[in-house]
């Protein structure tokens, strides 16, 4: 179904309309790639990684990177520094397995020693800065859904929540690196989680999508913090064109173009279509 006829079904008066369309627009339509060297900033993260390996990597994080505010540590073993090769290139990860010790790496390196009060319910910091780029990812089961939720068991469930993390957050590094632009709204999730689930699990579901955005009512709610700003029928309109968006790239998946494009590829094919372009299925 087309954008302009689900907008049409949900009776939206002009500002609601209004608002909905400019939330929805394709904002990577125009953009043009930054010109930069990063590779540059990944060589002292390299040799963090490196110490990491001999020293241990909650001791070389605690000296190097928050020697102001060292973390304490609830499971130092769980802790990793490493150097990810990813389809956006080269990228710092610090893995943290214990989710109280992720959310004190969050706040001891990235907001120096402040606490955010919604630090308990994030999974993954993506850090982008001029002269420092890094992940730091939790454990935590991704978007607060259980493993009962997808019909996984508690230890695949673990594993599966990392990679997807993982996947996504590479993303929204990704799309920042190419383009500039990394936000907190639906065109950009409904990428980084597609590219989540089928790194993970080797297809896409949108069932599972819906679960962990909220639309699909259990664990997840980040449905409601994307649309928070939005008038109460436009964010119901926003909801069925997110199911209708999933279901179309869920489609797409199963294509055998679709299995010859790398994950830089799909990404740059989903920057370029945006929502609208995804419910019309044109890849």
């Amino acid at each position: 179904m087309k954008l302009n006829e689900m907008i049409r079904q949900h009776g939206l008066d002009e500002r609601e309309e209004h608002q909905l369309r400019e939330y929805i627009k394709n904002r990577y339509e125009s953009t043009q790639p930054p010109f930069e060297n990063s590779s540059e900033l990944i060589k002292p993260f390299k040799s963090l990684a490196a110490m990491a390996q001999l020293f241990g990597a909650a001791e070389i994080i605690n000296k190097k990177l928050c020697p102001a505010h060292p973390v304490s540590y609830r499971d130092p073993d769980g802790v990793r520094l490493e150097i990810y090769d990813s389809f956006a290139g080269e990228i710092p990860v610090i893995y943290a397995g214990n989710s109280a010790d992720f959310e004190a790496l969050v706040t001891n390196i990235v907001n120096k020693g402040v606490r955010n009060e919604s630090i308990s319910s994030t999974g993954a910091s993506f850090v982008y800065g001029k002269s420092v780029r890094f992940l730091i990812v939790s454990a935590k089961p991704y978007s607060n859904v259980s493993a009962a939720e997808i019909g996984l068991d508690d230890e695949e469930w673990h594993k599966k929540s990392m990679q997807i993390r993982l996947s996504h957050e590479c993303t929204h590094y990704f799309t920042k690196q190419e383009y500039g632009i990394s936000e907190n709204n639906l065109h950009d999730e409904l990428m980084a989680d597609f590219t989540g689930i089928y790194n993970a699990f080797g297809f896409y579901r949108a069932e599972w999508f819906l679960r962990f955005m909220g639309i699909i009512s259990g664990g997840g709610s980040r449905f409601s913090v994307y649309t928070g700003g939005l008038f109460k029928k436009a964010a119901g309109a926003a909801a069925d064109i997110t199911v209708q968006a999933a279901a179309c790239l869920e489609k797409w998946s199963e294509t055998e173009n679709f299995r010859k494009l790398t994950d830089a590829e799909r990404i740059r094919l989903m920057c370029r279509l945006g929502i609208e372009g995804m419910l019309e299925g044109s890849f």
